[in-house]
């Protein structure tokens, strides 16, 4: 079989758009790739013998090769290329399956996945709809990926240089030299010491067996006559004193791929570092750094993807927005590696060369402009010196990528230390450099990832609390109130300001907390007030997926924005775009949006509602009105103000160095959280408290005696966490308890009206509630912890009838029955639970879209975002004639049947179904012709070609991407979707109808005018 067959087997082909075929001279046209990726695909000698690629979302997931003649050499390219999972090579008509990512080490070739036997797990429908990367997402995980395993290599040898007693900045600057001289190497750069060439691995190897001979040759290419000058990993004469032969035999050892450590095989030599990703760079920073500096300073790079992100969305637009336009003055003030620096240059790079029209690397002009290009546009600010380093080592890298073999032996590296890049922290207003920058460069964007953490406390020898420089910072310019909670990302967003005039752009990676913390409301107001926001990015429900470490679950947002520059921000609008979890994005970062996750809003309309930022990301303006309604009403905090309730969290047992006596409690029975409560129910025995100290207990108003009244039955105990399902836990207990501040207790001044008790426990336990918390609270599906603050939890409108209360105690007492005889819960609990869910519908009059909106969000959105069931996650595949489709379809005919049944006419709805698609046509048809308003299609292939007679765009990935397809035609209007019922529930119909009943309404007025 040869590649065309191959092609057409796998129902690939060049008219849906998926597959690029190289020898088309409009391929890059046909992509957004960035830079980097093209440039490689364009220029490296063997990635560029590809014959096609397999494209999605401008990801290459799939190369194909004909018969390549250094079969070896090109395995090594792939798996540096690092960008495609999966690769076909023909050879001989024989097909050859391999596992882009991971290597073979007996063989030194790419992982053999298998041959034609597997060609249907890579048909179209399988790539597109994810099937094929859940089946191999195992074989296709980061931690096989060749790089990360050098890393592991990479960090091994730091350790062991260290063991040795030399400095981290040091172990960091021998391996930054080594991977550089590796670099040089693999571009078949002629490398001389003064006396012989260095052109090999091997020939580095013999230099490194003699410790005077490798200090000579690294003075000699260091210097400002003979070498590269430049600023990159220098290393102190005093620190050069330190290495000795033991230690460069472990930069041996790393070359050779020996075992650096017993059971871990070097992978250095097999790697080509001529094809050096930046996220390889940016993941060497990390080590660099190392792990205990990476926590307490919350330095972890930025993916790829994001930077990618932001540097379209700012700098792309800067330099798009006219054809000779190819400056953009760039400042990172946190710029760790340089990633957005680096890609930044590119962009400039590649600009430059367009406007120029330069053909050739060996063009003097670009030679020579080069490093002007970074010394007038890319600046850096970082406190850590290494970062600084990788930084500089990140340009540098970038500059020589543009350059042959022969122009990189006379290059000179511009000095950019204390320049362009300087090292200091970003809060000290006496820095003369950072002072320089600041007066005399006007920068067309900020961009970067500050660090996330909260400003730490420490003292010094004397024992007095050091004062930071963002602290002196926020304190000078009297802007300590506007930080909230002590967040440094937000000190970092105010002192960009400084650096900035009326047209700069900024862009940063935040945790999205910033936007929800009841800590930031001035914040908000101020960044609302002060700045027009262009666009938010939020990551929040995809928050385990963004980071590749696992420590970095914190969520995650891109904030896009510019000043106001004294202008009214009210009618300014904000695009709003909530990403959610699927395959593609876990496993690519290929962002899957339905309509619906894209919104507009005005920052007016954040303004007034400061709770609407929640809502925009998992609801819309329907779920707006709704909760808008429900905060209206007489919340749950308000009548326990009106009783003269006390609503307090249990004891500390520790508050740092405070210690209180309780001894007076020892003998109290203690609730266990973990096995005491559940919902609507407290065990009838517990553990007995012994503790005779604290660190808190709340006390009463004279601030000497213990207020024990919130311990006392009756009271309604309230968990601080909510479950799975974002339902409270709470209960009425009837003995007395103590209990921790992972509890809040509402006990009544009046004990006789102890129904309260029982309608705000069915209130807060309900489904309603999980809705509400979904769509209004600070960290629900926000934060991995689902902690949800008393302010919010009892903002809940207040609800009661005697129904309700009785059915509370008969799930009461039929949790008693259960737990006292360890029975397995029965179906009656689960009735009663419904029953409580009904009537909480009575009471608030609920309309049908409000019904529809709650269920949704309690069987779509939690489940999807709170439990990552796979199956959730991924949305079950509809059946055919399921009733959901029904449902969906039922809005369409309330809506528009009316209108169009008359004259002997009908408005009908047919349905055709797929395993990956489902499509609906909406007709006005002859009466006489159907006797259903639901019409299902017989078959798939009506389905298919009705989606090929629509448009010969790229419809199938769009739908996959975009989530789906909608349109008219002279006689109907039609909606596609991907098979998941996530995106065919009643709820989501609501807001497809009103767009297609506005579009309707919009070519009316059209043509009536």
């Amino acid at each position: 079989m040869d590649l065309l067959e191959l092609y057409d087997k796998l129902e690939l082909t060049e008219d849906k758009g998926c597959l690029i075929r190289m020898s088309d001279n409009d391929w890059e046209k046909k992509v957004n790739f960035p830079s980097r990726i093209s440039r490689l695909l364009k220029k490296n000698e063997l990635l560029k013998t590809l014959d096609a690629f397999f494209c999605f979302d401008n990801k290459p997931l799939i190369l194909f090769f004909d018969n390549p003649t250094n079969e070896k050499a090109l395995h090594q390219a792939i798996w540096n290329f690092n960008e495609s999972p999966i690769v076909f090579i023909v050879k001989n008509n024989e097909i050859e399956i391999y596992n882009g990512f991971a290597i073979d080490e007996n063989k030194e070739r790419l992982k053999r996945l298998g041959d034609d036997k597997l060609l249907t797990d890579f048909s179209y429908f399988e790539l597109v709809t994810g099937k094929t990367w859940e089946k191999y997402k195992k074989e296709i995980d980061h931690k096989n990926r060749v790089d990360y395993r050098l890393l592991e290599n990479i960090e091994t040898a730091q350790k062991l240089l260290k063991e040795q007693g030399i400095t981290q900045t040091t172990a960091n600057a021998l391996l930054g030299k080594i991977i550089f001289l590796r670099y040089l190497i693999d571009r078949n750069v002629k490398l001389s010491n003064g006396k012989k060439y260095i052109c090999s691995n091997e020939d580095l190897c013999d230099c490194l067996k003699n410790v005077d001979e490798f200090k000579a040759f690294i003075q000699y290419i260091e210097d400002r006559e003979t070498g590269f000058n430049g600023d990159m990993f220098r290393i102190d004469k005093s620190e050069f004193e330190s290495i000795t032969q033991d230690s460069l035999d472990i930069l041996i050892r790393l070359l050779h791929s020996e075992n650096i450590k017993t059971g871990q095989l070097s992978l250095f030599n097999m790697y080509d570092f001529s094809i050096l990703p930046i996220e390889f760079i940016s993941n060497v920073y990390e080590k660099f750094i190392g792990i205990e500096k990476q926590d307490q300073e919350s330095a972890y790079y930025t993916p790829i993807f994001l930077v990618d992100y932001i540097v379209q969305e700012t700098i792309g637009k800067k330099l798009n927005s006219s054809d000779d336009v190819y400056s953009c003055k760039v400042l990172d003030p946190a710029c760790g590696s340089g990633i957005f620096l680096v890609e930044t240059l590119r962009r400039i790079i590649e600009k430059y060369i367009k406007v120029k029209h330069i053909e050739n690397s060996n063009d003097n002009e670009l030679i020579d402009a080069l490093n002007e290009l970074v010394k007038e546009n890319i600046f850096g600010i970082d406190k850590d010196f290494n970062a600084i380093q990788v930084a500089i080592f990140s340009v540098y890298l970038t500059l020589l990528d543009y350059q042959t073999p022969t122009n990189i032996e006379n290059f000179k590296f511009p000095k950019l230390l204390g320049t362009n890049f300087i090292v200091a922290d970003f809060f000290d207003l006496e820095n003369d450099d950072l002072k320089k920058i600041r007066g005399t460069i006007n920068f067309d964007c900020i961009i970067g990832n500050p660090p996330w953490m909260r400003g730490r406390v420490e003292y010094d020898l004397n024992g007095d609390r050091v004062k930071f420089h963002y602290e002196k910072y926020l304190s000078k310019t009297k802007q300590t109130n506007i930080v909230g909670n002590k967040e440094l990302a937000q000190a970092f967003i105010l002192r960009s300001l400084d650096f900035s005039n009326s047209n700069t752009k900024f862009s940063f990676v935040l945790t999205s907390k910033i936007l929800y913390n009841l800590q930031s409301k001035k914040f908000r107001q101020f960044i609302l007030n002060e700045m027009c926001i262009e666009q938010v990015f939020e990551l929040a429900s995809v928050r385990r997926d963004v980071f590749q470490s696992q420590k970095a679950t914190t969520p995650a947002c891109v904030l896009i924005y510019t000043k106001a520059n004294d202008q009214n921000t009210d009618e300014h609008n904000v695009l709003h775009i909530s990403l959610k979890p699927s395959k593609f994005f876990k496993l690519f970062k290929v962002f899957s949006l339905s309509r619906n996750d894209i919104q507009t809003i005005s920052q007016k309309m954040l303004k007034e509602n400061d709770w609407l930022w929640k809502t925009l990301v998992y609801g819309s303006y329907l779920d707006f009105n709704f909760i808008k309604r429900l905060k209206s009403m007489k919340s749950i905090s308000s009548v326990l103000k009106d009783e003269k309730a006390l609503v307090k969290q249990g004891l500390k047992r520790k508050d740092g160095n405070k210690i209180i006596d309780v001894n007076t409690l020892c003998g109290w029975d203690f609730l266990d959280l973990t096995k005491d409560i559940k919902q609507f129910f407290i065990t009838r025995t517990h553990e007995k408290w012994n503790s005779p100290y604290v660190g808190y207990i709340y006390r009463c108003k004279d601030n000497k005696e213990i207020e024990t009244s919130i311990y006392t039955a009756p009271m309604l105990l309230v968990k601080e966490c909510v479950n799975t399902r974002l339902e409270s836990v709470s209960a009425v207990s009837e003995q007395n308890l103590l209990f921790t501040d992972k509890v809040t207790s509402i006990k009544l001044s009046d004990d006789t009206n102890k129904d309260l008790y029982y309608a705000i426990c069915g209130s807060i336990n309900s489904s309603l509630f999980a809705y509400y918390v979904m769509q209004s609270s600070s960290t629900a599906g926000i934060m991995i912890e689902q902690q949800i603050n008393d302010e919010e939890r009892f903002g809940f409108p207040f609800l009661f009838s005697e129904t309700l209360v009785d059915d509370v105690k008969k799930i009461e007492c039929q949790n008693g029955i259960i737990y006292s005889s360890c029975l397995i819960q029965n179906n009656d609990i689960s009735k009663l639970k419904e029953n409580i869910d009904l009537h909480i519908c009575k009471l608030l009059k609920m309309s049908s879209v409000e019904v529809d909106l709650w269920n949704y969000t309690k069987d779509v959105i939690i489940p999807l975002v709170m439990e990552r069931s796979t199956n959730m996650q991924e949305a079950i595949a509809i059946k055919d004639k399921e009733n959901i489709l029904r449902d969906y379809a039922s809005v369409y005919l309330n809506r528009f049947a009316n209108s169009f049944n008359r004259n002997g006419k009908r408005f009908i709805v047919e349905i055709l179904h797929s395993n990956q698609i489902i499509g609906m046509f909406f007709k006005i048809v002859d009466e006489c012709d159907f006797k259903e308003e639901i019409v299902f299609s017989p078959s798939n292939d009506v389905l298919l070609s009705a989606m090929a007679r629509l448009s010969s765009e790229r419809i199938t990935d769009n739908l996959f991407v975009q989530k789906d397809i909608r349109g008219f035609e002279s006689d109907c209007f039609y909606i596609f979707k991907p098979n998941e019922k996530r995106l065919w529930h009643k709820a989501i119909a609501h807001l497809d109808v009103n767009e297609f009943a506005e579009a309707m309404l919009r070519v009316g007025g059209a043509d009536n005018e």
